[in-house]
């Protein structure tokens, strides 16, 4: 079984919060013989056995781990397609979805073999959009920024202003962003971000993370962090990159109690 890491979490601004329960799968990483089509499978079930309100789908579908065979969309959506949830099961892209399409990337494309392979499968990822969303009487919005590292470390397809337009600053906000680094220039209107992309380090080592890959290296690599009125929650994810291993850092499922 996947551990299963549980967050609260009031608004720290005047504005409504749904009452609702978030489930996060980060960092899949789907590849044999670490991550292969059965293990997807027990992991969805895991998922849709927490009953959440809602699911978030945080990127980074595709393994490029050592010693590992990448799967293909057509393996990887149908069984995420599988999922459920009362309110919606929604998602964005990572980084290596656009490293596993070289053409998209170099080309700067709209979309990659994963996008495409997600929304044929029902699960259209959020590209720097929003949806409108209804939990209890309360109206909340649900955003999806695209990778900030989509065609190299320094440059990403994320786009803040054209996600949140036409939103409602006044209302509950989430925010799907892959990498964390975004964090700290969000506007205010955000009241929740949640990312994946680090690993928690994977490889922890006295309690601290190996390598992370952000800009603001050890600050935003796991769990809960606030700033003013806005808050992070920083998935480790259930999937590895490079080493085909976590040493001290546990895959996991993150559920969230918002209201």
């Amino acid at each position: 079984m996947t551990a299963i890491t549980r967050y609260r979490i009031a608004p720290r601004r005047d504005v409504a919060a749904p009452r609702i329960r978030i489930a996060v799968l980060a960092d899949l990483h789907a590849c044999t013989p670490f991550m292969d089509e059965a293990r997807i499978a027990r992991i969805v079930d895991e998922v849709q056995a927490l009953g959440a309100d809602v699911i978030c789908l945080l990127g980074d579908y595709v393994g490029h781990a050592w010693a590992s065979r990448t799967l293909k969309p057509a393996q990887v959506a149908p069984l995420l397609a599988r999922l459920t949830a009362p309110l919606g099961v929604h998602g964005v892209m990572g980084n290596h979805d656009w490293h596993d399409d070289p053409a998209a990337k170099t080309g700067r494309a709209a979309s990659t073999t994963w996008h495409d392979g997600l929304a044929e499968a029902g699960l259209p990822p959020l590209v720097n959009a929003a949806r409108h969303l209804t939990a209890g009487g309360v109206a909340f919005t649900l955003a999806g920024l695209e990778s900030q590292r989509a065609y190299s470390d320094d440059c990403g397809g994320d786009n803040v202003a054209a996600a949140l337009a036409g939103t409602d600053p006044g209302r509950f906000t989430i925010l799907l962003a892959h990498e964390p680094d975004i964090f700290p220039t969000l506007p205010d209107q955000v009241d929740l971000t949640l990312s994946g992309h680090t690993h928690a380090g994977q490889i922890r080592l006295f309690g601290r993370p190996w390598v992370v890959p952000s800009h603001h290296g050890r600050r935003y690599a796991y769990g809960h962090h606030a700033e003013g009125s806005k808050q992070l929650v920083v998935s480790a994810g259930v999937g590895n990159t490079g080493p085909p291993f976590r040493l001290f850092c546990p895959p996991e499922l993150v559920l969230i109690e918002v209201g």
